[in-house]
């Protein structure tokens, strides 16, 4: 019995469908995974947030310092140091999307803050994706693992061009460090009361009334 092949056309016709639906879903997929790395990420900060709470708990209800000067030119930070023992793994520290630590804790609170000084908790940020800084010679440091408050870049303050890219802006003083909207347009943003949740940076730092209202104590 004569089995009949494929001609070339068919081939060709076959294969134009599978290069068309590769199209269709290839970003389908993309997008995806940033969803799960946006995930990933989210957990992670709500697992610190809640580290970060546990250290005040055992102080005082004194949020632990931005970072100290262990010896002579030896600095250490709150998230290499001061929340260690807090945390399962140092690898909750890394964004699954920045693919390093990328997380800005608050000046305010590390400078000894307490818990009992900030009025609303629920709307004051606790963490977030950070953005790179300048250090003193101009060059792109980072990230710094600090995060400063909207009044230090300008009031109102002005959003970059890129929100998700982890360059700072041109004009930013040293060691300032800006939120950065890496995750779908978006940054994940822990709060003081333990909560975590996805925000376009307009909703929590460009654009606010008064300018700091999530990183004040009232």
């Amino acid at each position: 019995m004569h089995r009949r092949g494929f001609t070339l056309i068919e081939l060709l016709v076959v294969i134009a469908v599978i290069a068309i639906l590769a199209a269709i879903l290839f970003p389908v997929f993309s997008r995806a995974r940033a969803k799960a790395r946006q995930a990933s990420c989210l957990s992670n900060q709500k697992q610190i947030a809640l580290a970060l709470l546990m250290y005040a708990d055992d102080y005082d209800e004194m949020l632990p310092p931005g970072w100290y000067e262990a010896s002579p030119g030896v600095f250490i930070s709150w998230d290499t140091h001061f929340v260690q023992p807090y945390i399962k793994s140092s690898n909750l520290l890394i964004c699954p999307e920045a693919k390093q630590p990328a997380y800005g804790y608050p000046e305010v609170m590390g400078q000894g803050a307490y818990l009992g000084a900030f009025g609303s908790p629920s709307e004051t940020v606790l963490l977030s994706d950070i953005k790179k800084c300048f250090d003193p010679g101009g060059a792109v440091f980072g990230p710094n693992h600090q995060l400063h408050a909207p009044s230090n870049f300008g009031s109102p303050p002005t959003k970059p061009a890129n929100d998700a890219d982890d360059q700072p802006i041109a004009g930013d003083a040293t060691w300032v460090t800006r939120p950065r909207g890496l995750h779908n347009g978006g940054a994940n943003v822990a709060y003081l009361d333990g909560h975590a949740k996805w925000s376009k940076t307009d909703a929590f730092f460009y654009g606010q009334t008064p300018t700091d209202r999530f990183f004040d104590t009232d």
